[in-house]
């Protein structure tokens, strides 16, 4: 079977499965797939420093000094669109199953203070989010199990990970089977983009959410 290619991205089979799943409820998950903070492009870093101040009113006191948000920089990475990049910094979180978390995830509401500060102040959500942020649990590969460049970015599920086996899935069983591209259909619109989602349900013969 020929690979499907929808926005210049190979569509993983794990995408098209059908399983009895749907999107975990953040009021039981507490935001699971925050534990261990997240890999940002440099630019993407920098571009929310200068959003600083938009962003500390809505930390905790403890969390708000930006020199504290990013970790230690790489640049041995070509996925990344600058090359470069580094993580967010986690904390202590006695309400999460590790007890740890990202300095953004705000513990009263468990929401992330970059995507609460955009909204507060007009901005689309996800306008300063981290990007893998905004399409986990999917996750678009450029090299393939021996490192080499895939031919076409691939879009998959984020499943081989040990943040998703400790239970950062963000899915919870449910009593009927659909697309697993169809329980994240936010995700996959934010990087296909809106035409590109509806031609995979097009593609897959199912009715679009969005």
């Amino acid at each position: 079977m020929s690979a499907l290619i929808i926005s210049g991205y190979e569509i993983d089979e794990k995408l098209l499965q059908r399983l009895p799943i749907q999107r975990c409820r953040l009021n039981v998950c507490r935001a699971a797939c925050c534990a261990d903070g997240v890999w940002v492009d440099w630019g993407q870093a920098q571009r929310i420093l200068e959003h600083a101040a938009l962003i500390q009113p809505f930390l905790p006191h403890s969390r708000r000094d930006p020199q504290t948000w990013f970790a230690e920089l790489h640049d041995d990475d070509p996925s990344f669109p600058s090359g470069r990049y580094t993580g967010t910094t986690t904390v202590a979180d006695p309400d999460d199953p590790e007890k740890t978390t990202c300095v953004f995830l705000r513990p009263e509401d468990r929401l992330c203070a970059i995507q609460v500060a955009s909204l507060a102040h007009g901005l689309p959500a996800w306008s300063l989010k981290p990007f893998y942020c905004c399409l986990y649990p999917l996750v678009d590969e450029h090299t393939d199990e021996q490192g080499q460049r895939l031919a076409q970015p691939r879009l998959t599920l984020d499943d081989e990970n040990d943040l998703f086996a400790r239970g950062g899935g963000c899915r919870e069983a449910c009593a009927h089977a659909q697309p697993v591209f169809q329980v994240y259909a936010e995700e996959v619109a934010f990087i296909l983009g809106a035409e590109g989602y509806r031609e995979l349900c097009r593609r897959a013969g199912v009715v679009p959410r969005l």
